[in-house]
């Protein structure tokens, strides 16, 4: 099967902030830390209490990125028809085919689980990835992950906000794709957390350590100690869709 089946938000966090951001990342989203794993213990897993796992964490020496790991069952023919679509291959860790889209943002190709699935208990979870893009890129990576991920758009591409729907509405991680105002070099991600009650939310992680940047009409846009960008948004956390 070359369309992937899952996908998973790796969280890559300065090395030298790493227990701190382990620990954020943990309370803020209400996961629990996998032990270390790697040569030098650089890579851990955010568990939830059933289903399959979507959050990923890994130590860099570099500033606070996000990057996707893109599962599939046949990892080879993904490999060769993400190359088609127009990836490009980057380097491989071990045996992992690390790749850029059109714009720049980085994916590891990996093996999925048989059956996974996301359990949703109707508790704030991080069950979104939102691709920051900048205008000059826009139409190449929407058709980029629109192909790759077989999933349907929902809103014209005109719009700032294009959403890719999961063929199961209570599935996997779900993509927003995000038209920014300003070209930069390359797309960027964050992520997006589900809460039904937002401003109970943006307190509790401000008292966490979060920083809030910004308020919208459907979402508050926080940074997390370390620096990462994410999203608390009015949706409903036991589905992930947008609430009217």
């Amino acid at each position: 099967m070359t369309t992937p089946v899952w996908y998973d938000v790796f969280l890559d966090v300065p090395r030298a902030g790493w227990q701190r951001s382990v620990e954020f990342w943990a309370a803020a989203t209400g996961l629990t830390p996998s032990p270390a794993r790697g040569e030098d213990g650089q890579f851990l897993t955010l568990l939830p209490g059933g289903g399959t796992s979507c959050v990923r964490m890994q130590a860099i020496d570099g500033g606070p990125r996000v990057h996707l790991d893109v599962a599939s069952h046949d990892r080879d023919a993904l490999l060769q028809r993400a190359l088609g679509l127009g990836a490009t291959r980057a380097w491989h860790y071990h045996d992992v085919p690390v790749l850029r889209s059109p714009g720049g943002l980085l994916l590891c190709l990996t093996l999925a689980e048989p059956e996974p699935h996301l359990a949703r208990t109707g508790e704030p979870i991080l069950d979104q990835v939102c691709l920051d893009i900048p205008p000059s890129q826009w139409e190449t990576e929407v058709a980029f992950w629109h192909q790759l991920t077989g999933r349907d758009i929902t809103t014209g591409r005109s719009d700032p906000f294009v959403r890719l729907v999961d063929p199961d509405p209570a599935g996997g991680l779900r993509f927003l794709l995000q038209r920014l105002d300003e070209d930069r070099p390359t797309v960027s991600a964050h992520a997006d957390i589900a809460v039904a009650d937002r401003p109970a939310e943006v307190a509790r992680h401000r008292e966490l350590g979060a920083e809030q940047v910004a308020e919208h009409q459907a979402w508050t846009i926080m940074r997390a100690p370390e620096g990462h960008i994410y999203c608390l948004t009015d949706r409903d956390p036991g589905t992930g869709h947008p609430r009217p």
